[in-house]
């Protein structure tokens, strides 16, 4: 987790790795029409096109997502029980993966899972990518500009916060481009890190975008255990965990089908 004991470092290392993810943005922002929609929506559609797209709540509040690859078939998965700014996150850090780092998730040399090391290059890069792909520099600044003379009086955090609705991303994304950008300072962007932005919310802004979707998509998976020579190249474990999975959340989708009518 990014916080004040390393937010700089972070930065730093940003800064480094910069100007390889600005060309996998840029590249991602020619694609086409597509990205014309709403970056994070066309990004979902990107993948389920190409991919095969898990999605169902994960009870482990630090995992994310990750892209694996079973006998010539990638997944991808979606925990949604995050806040919907972080799976809009998520989509676009996950999309890194699938892209540009095809051939090592296929050798296994590159875990797309949560790494409790904030510095993991890979991670940094899926991460860095996401933000500069879903946080357009110009509209910031000039949105951030707008609030502060519209709020001249809140405190800067504050301001931050009313960000979040323009971009539908998380708070920390927003401080961590903003202090790379030169937006705000690093004092403040060190002050502004570790935040209590939940329990300071201004009582104008969306807050379904700080809920879950809980969304459930998983006819990819029930198609990959159908597949009769997959089920040989899994671990067992992993064949249990995924039959697992799918019967608890099959399970839970008819009990809201039920009371939903």
């Amino acid at each position: 987790m990014i916080n004040q004991q390393n937010l700089l470092d972070v930065i730093e290392q940003n800064k480094r790795l910069l100007p390889e993810v600005v060309s996998k943005v840029e590249n991602t922002k020619d694609k086409g029409l597509a990205f014309r929609l709403k970056t994070h929506e066309a990004i979902k559609n990107e993948l389920m096109k190409y991919a095969h797209v898990l999605l169902f709540p994960s009870e482990e509040q630090h995992y994310g997502g990750l892209v694996t690859y079973r006998n010539g078939t990638f997944y991808i998965h979606i925990n949604t029980s995050q806040p919907r700014v972080y799976e809009n996150f998520m989509w676009a850090h996950e999309y890194y993966h699938y892209m540009y780092e095809q051939e090592e998730i296929k050798n296994s040399t590159t875990q797309t899972f949560f790494d409790d090391s904030v510095l993991n290059e890979n991670e940094r890069k899926a991460n860095l990518f996401a933000g500069e792909l879903l946080i357009n520099g110009h509209v910031l600044k000039e949105s951030y500009e707008s609030i502060k003379e519209l709020y001249p009086e809140d405190d800067y955090r504050l301001n931050i916060i009313r960000l979040i609705p323009i971009f539908e991303v998380p708070y920390k994304s927003l401080v961590i481009k903003m202090t790379q950008d030169g937006l705000i300072s690093e004092t403040e962007g060190l002050a502004a890190i570790d935040y209590e932005y939940r329990n300071q919310l201004p009582s104008d802004i969306d807050r379904s975008l700080f809920n879950p979707t809980l969304a459930i998509k998983l006819n990819e998976l029930n198609r990959m255990l159908q597949q009769q020579r997959v089920s040989p190249m899994l671990r067992e474990s992993d064949l249990q965990s995924f039959e697992s999975i799918y019967a608890k959340h099959m399970k839970r989708l008819v009990e809201l089908q039920k009371d939903e009518w």
